[in-house]
């Protein structure tokens, strides 16, 4: 499947309130967001088309407190796919578009958030790559220790077996 996202998808857990007209607020949890927009799991069908407002929760994650907090923002419903069901509840997997921050404060701490997220996922998989090398490396060490251990009772084996020949 060809990738037509424009923004870089990260996974989040970010709170999220979704309001609209003809519908109840839908409380959730955002499983993975970009400067663009997100996705989420909920229990309700909002139709694709349906525009909403979104309040999201930016937890803590540096000491610029401002940089937490609340992102208000307007956005579209382009998704809403029965997903899973649990007796008769229904799961809805619901993509949403933002359209228009209230505030560009509220677009810059979202923008912001994404940054610290792509750099923190970017520094795991290098920090996994590495400790993977050292493992590897260590292995690597063990079983040339093991293959010295074995040449040197080798060699002493053939020292044995020449002093023997000699003997005789």
């Amino acid at each position: 499947m060809v990738e037509k996202r424009k923004e870089r998808r990260i996974r989040v857990n970010l709170p999220i309130r979704i309001t609209y007209k003809k519908g109840p607020e839908v409380l959730g949890m955002l499983e993975n967001a970009s400067r663009l927009g997100g996705f989420l799991e909920t229990d309700r069908h909002i139709p694709p088309g349906t525009e909403v407002g979104i309040t999201l929760n930016i937890p803590i994650y540096t000491e610029d407190l401002a940089l937490s907090g609340e992102v208000r923002c307007k956005g579209t419903i382009f998704r809403s796919d029965l997903v899973k069901e649990s007796g008769p509840k229904k799961y809805y997997g619901t993509g949403i578009f933002f359209t228009d921050f209230l505030s560009k404060a509220d677009s810059e701490k979202l923008s912001r958030y994404i940054d610290f997220l792509i750099a923190q996922e970017e520094k795991d998989v290098k920090d996994g790559i590495k400790r993977w090398r050292e493992k590897k490396e260590d292995h690597h060490g063990q079983v040339l220790g093991l293959l010295k251990l074995v040449l040197d009772r080798l060699e002493e084996i053939s020292r044995l077996l020449k002093s023997k020949n000699k003997s005789k």
